[in-house]
């Protein structure tokens, strides 16, 4: 039995990152405009030849970089997240780690820049749809982003599903808000980074 979607009521309260009603007009105005630039250069980057979706390398850098903040080495863990940055331009979760580490290491307005960095490609995500239904399906880029934007909203995730549906590919994503227990579902339209792995496919066919 698919389970029922909670109100976006719920939702809107949990959404810690996104863009937030209640910000002053030009806070909001200007959180508006990193969103929007940041969805130009996530759209960008997935033409490029840097565009690598299923590499699963950044996800050692994002651990050794984790490691290293649990350990107090600043310099380490920053070393450790610019290098999984140049492997993958806009990795979520190692810019997370990148700001914690220049906060902790006290080079504050690098830390706020990348704060800043990564809320607006968390809202870039938001921003493109509500997640309840495959029409509205949030748009990612590669499958971390799921990940990534799910634990930022307090989400635990239950269980997936690749679903096809209008000639589009979509991750359906069981998911529970630990405080309260509820459960929703959440779509994400995962064309870009299946697409991308249908290319590589092609190219090795004899």
């Amino acid at each position: 039995m698919k389970t029922a979607l909670l109100s976006f009521s719920l939702i809107g309260a949990l959404l810690t990152v996104s863009l937030a009603a209640q910000d002053p007009a030009p806070a909001q105005a200007e959180r508006e405009a990193r969103a929007k630039v940041a969805t130009e250069q996530r759209l960008a980057y997935t033409n490029s030849a840097d565009y690598k979706p299923y590499d699963t390398t950044n996800r050692d850098f994002q651990k050794r970089a984790a490691a290293l903040l649990e350990k107090s080495d600043f310099a380490g863990a920053i070393a450790e997240c610019q290098k999984g940055l140049a492997a993958t331009k806009y990795d979520i979760n190692v810019l997370i780690i990148l700001a914690a580490a220049y906060r902790e290491s006290g080079d504050l307005p690098n830390a706020e820049k990348t704060r800043q960095q990564w809320m607006s490609l968390v809202d870039s995500i938001l921003n493109s749809g509500d997640g309840r239904d495959f029409a509205t399906a949030f748009k990612v880029i590669a499958v971390e982003e799921e990940y990534a934007v799910t634990r930022i909203l307090g989400l635990r995730v239950i269980d997936q599903s690749l679903i096809a549906h209008d000639g589009s590919q979509f991750d359906q994503l069981h998911v529970k808000e630990p405080k309260s227990g509820k459960e929703l579902v959440l779509y994400f339209n995962i064309d870009l980074p299946l697409n991308w792995l249908n290319r590589q496919f092609s190219k090795k066919s004899p």
